[in-house]
């Protein structure tokens, strides 16, 4: 019992945790990349960009409310395969983003493309970087110290992360906004977060589901700032790229929403698809279930989904009481929560997972006697899916039972961290860096 005692302290979890995040960071640099092409997404945006420079209005969406879209090559008449095979670029997905994402990148989509592609890696390791010093300036972690290339190291380390630099992801600025909205509420700025949000929101629909909580919470403040920024936006879009795009997208949307059972796609809904199939998918296999997904099975995943949710509200309800600073802790595990519920989240989405994760590392840390459940749930979740050993496991010559197994893990972990966390808010909320920020490093 006294070994299994050591074993369980805090400092030894977390050295096992940051020790799994380098060695799967190695793995993934050199043997786990797969086939994937890189900046895969990126080209998507960059083309998309620059058929906005030459026509703010034309049709983004052409094909794309048909079908799941997400599985589909753009046409190859459309404006954004010429555009692709015009820089020598074969195989664009279609575009699936709002049209701000574009407009965004319209004045750059001169460059050359893979030029472009570089500095847009280069644009994506800072913005890692930018949110790192958020993070370490609202858990009062100094920018000169050990703790902070502790915590820059992690962040640099972080599977979806290292995945998302890959393939040219625009999560890491959804990642940027994420850690600046809940660093600004933190703050007591809440204009200022609420803005940020509607940014985020104009990129990637899921910071919607942030809403509710705010009523629970009945912060006006937020809730009247977000919406007229959102309404600032879409209007800014509406002005920009024209009603038509603005009025197809809620469809390309609609179309997004059945999901696809593919063992990189984390949410709830695969999970079911899963457990009813009785094996996870790759993406090939996926793409020929959803063709034929029962009526039954899609009912089953829209209700396990909408239960979770609705569930994790009902906790953030009992604990809206709780100090804005604590409060701030509970958005950053809704950011876990809507990538569970959603229909679609590559394990690229995830990143915005490690702004949770490092808030509650810190926390437990500066507890003197954290929580054993809470420590042990916060060690396994940042293995599972901060490191790419489960998966390339998933992907290995295992029996089905074992590779659901171990594609459901990642699930799994996120669901009980979430509820573990949502359900001690009101216990948790005063120790760590929300009781006003201490000022202790991250290891002491």
């Amino acid at each position: 019992m006294k070994n299994l005692g050591k074993l369980l302290e805090i400092k030894t979890l977390f050295a096992f945790a940051l020790t799994s995040l380098l060695i799967g960071s190695l793995i993934q640099q050199y043997l786990g990349r797969g086939t994937t092409t890189p900046n895969l997404d990126f080209y998507d945006y960059y083309f998309a960009a620059q058929v906005v420079h030459d026509n703010p209005r034309a049709n983004l969406y052409s094909d794309a409310t048909v079908g799941n879209p997400q599985t589909r090559y753009a046409p190859i008449d459309s404006e954004i395969s010429v555009h692709a095979k015009a820089a020598g670029v074969s195989g664009i997905m279609l575009y699936l983003y709002p049209p701000l994402l574009a407009d965004i990148i319209a004045p750059f989509s001169g460059i050359p493309v893979y030029l472009a592609a570089a500095l847009w890696r280069v644009l994506n390791l800072t913005l890692v970087f930018v949110s790192v010093v958020f993070l370490a300036r609202m858990m009062r972690v100094p920018l000169l110290s050990f703790e902070f290339v502790i915590l820059a190291v992690a962040g640099y380390s972080f599977f979806p992360i290292h995945e998302s630099l890959w393939i040219g992801q625009a999560t890491l600025i959804m990642l940027v906004l994420w850690t600046a909205g809940i660093a600004a509420y933190f703050d007591g700025r809440i204009v200022l977060s609420a803005i940020v949000f509607a940014l985020a929101t104009a990129f990637k629909i899921t910071p919607v589901l942030l809403l509710p909580l705010f009523f629970i919470c009945k912060d006006r403040r937020w809730i009247i700032s977000y919406l007229a920024a959102s309404l600032g936006l879409v209007a800014a879009m509406l002005a920009i790229n024209g009603w038509q795009n603005i009025s197809v997208y809620p469809s390309v949307m609609s179309a997004m929403s059945g999901g696809i059972p593919a063992a990189r796609n984390k949410t709830l809904g695969s999970l079911v698809a899963w457990v009813f199939y009785g094996k996870p998918f790759d993406s090939d296999l996926a793409l020929k279930v959803i063709a034929n997904l029962p009526t039954s099975l899609l009912i089953m995943e829209k209700a396990v989904s909408g239960a979770f949710y609705l569930f994790c509200l009902f906790l953030a309800w009992r604990s809206r009481q709780i100090e804005r600073a604590s409060r701030a802790a509970t958005i950053a595990v809704f950011a876990l929560v809507a990538l569970c519920v959603a229909p679609v989240s590559w394990r690229h989405g995830y990143s915005v997972a490690f702004i949770a994760l490092a808030i509650y590392w810190v926390k437990s840390l500066r507890t003197p006697r954290p929580r054993i459940l809470h420590s042990v749930l916060l060690t396994l979740t940042t293995f599972t899916f901060g490191c790419v050993i489960v998966e390339t496991a998933v992907e290995s010559p295992l029996p089905q039972i074992c590779k659901l197994i171990l594609a459901a893990s990642w699930i799994v972990f996120t669901v009980l961290f979430s509820v573990d966390i949502l359900y001690h808010a009101i216990d948790d909320g005063q120790t760590g860096f929300a009781n006003g920020g201490k000022t202790e490093g991250v290891i002491s």
